[in-house]
């Protein structure tokens, strides 16, 4: 009988265990959905195929959407040159949904412009949760209209659809960003200790501090965000040039109007955000606690003891039943 109690227990602890760990769900064809670029030829299309590790049998039970290039003129006209976005489409995204809360995940490959920190902010801007994201091309591609793709199959996938506001800041975000991290001669902003040009990580990394402060405080007064790049500044020892600043005061007011709660930029992205240092989300982190209440709390590990007992208890009636 003890032994019985005792491998019993150990299962019940095996189960709890695997309850309260992160889940992993391998998904099936309705849980992925991919985004091809419609002018791919079909050989391209089984290289990108082959890049995202699908078989064509397994494509077959895929959602699919193909982007065409006068959509990604519809999309980026205005924000990105027209020779840039080019006269064919060839951009590829795969999207599979994700357990709530695990958060926004990116990776590229031959991808040389836009980056997983660039896709990942413009994501969350748009308001995707909760995605792993594959974005790709059958050759070296910039990027910029993979995020097109990934608007069609999160809606596909969520049902929910993503405004025109939305779509208009992320794709404007995603250029703002490139021109910070990748600037033209004579647009870079200065190291303030050494007088050298500041490019790549660490101006995403202003970006981002300057994006966790104005969605954290709600500020949609330009002269707010002012005082917010002075902070960036003494933050990061750099001198923006006042075509950033500029660009910058006009994207933030509209960033912190689409109301994004603060503490996505932690559920969604954290290791994007958390490593900016406890100053930049201590705002992000008092809004999560106050969503998050002791009530909320409670009722959970209330749940969790309720869950224990009744494993518990059904274990041991059928150890008695069997006795």
């Amino acid at each position: 009988m003890r032994n019985k109690l005792k491998k019993s227990t150990a299962i019940l602890i095996a189960v709890l265990f695997v309850l309260l760990m992160p889940m992993t769900v391998l998904a099936d064809g309705s849980d992925v959905f991919i985004s091809l670029g419609a002018d791919l030829s079909e050989e391209q299309k089984q290289t990108v195929l082959g890049k995202m590790g699908i078989s064509n049998e397994e494509f077959a039970n895929c959602k699919v959407a193909y982007v065409t290039n006068a959509m990604e003129h519809q999309y980026l006209d205005g924000s990105i040159p027209a020779d840039v976005i080019g006269t064919r489409a060839l951009s590829c995204v795969k999207v599979t949904k994700s357990d709530p809360g695990s958060g926004i995940r990116v990776t590229t490959e031959d991808i040389d412009y836009c980056t997983v920190g660039m896709y990942k902010n413009a994501l969350i801007t748009s308001g995707v949760e909760d995605a792993e994201v594959y974005v790709t091309g059958p050759m070296r591609l910039s990027g910029t209209a993979a995020l097109i793709g990934a608007w069609l199959a999160y809606e596909q996938l969520s049902g929910e659809n993503i405004g025109e506001d939305r779509r208009e800041t992320a794709m404007d975000e995603i250029v703002v960003i490139g021109e910070l991290s990748n600037p033209t001669d004579g647009e870079a902003a200065l190291d303030l200790l050494t007088g050298e040009a500041v490019t790549g990580e660490k101006m995403e990394e202003l970006y981002s501090y300057v994006k966790a402060e104005v969605v954290a405080n709600g500020l949609t007064d330009p002269e707010k965000v002012k005082e917010v790049l002075e902070q960036a500044e003494q933050q990061y020892n750099v001198t923006l040039t006042d075509s950033q600043k500029q660009k910058l005061t006009e994207l933030m007011p509209a960033i912190a109007g689409l109301d994004i709660d603060p503490a996505k930029l932690i559920e969604q992205a954290g290791d994007l955000y958390d490593k900016y240092g406890e100053t930049v989300l201590s705002h992000a982190k008092e809004a999560y606690n106050e969503v998050v209440t002791d009530e909320v709390k409670q009722s959970f590990w209330q749940f969790v003891g309720t869950l224990v007992n009744s494993i518990f208890n059904s274990i041991k009636n059928k150890i008695s039943n069997n006795g």
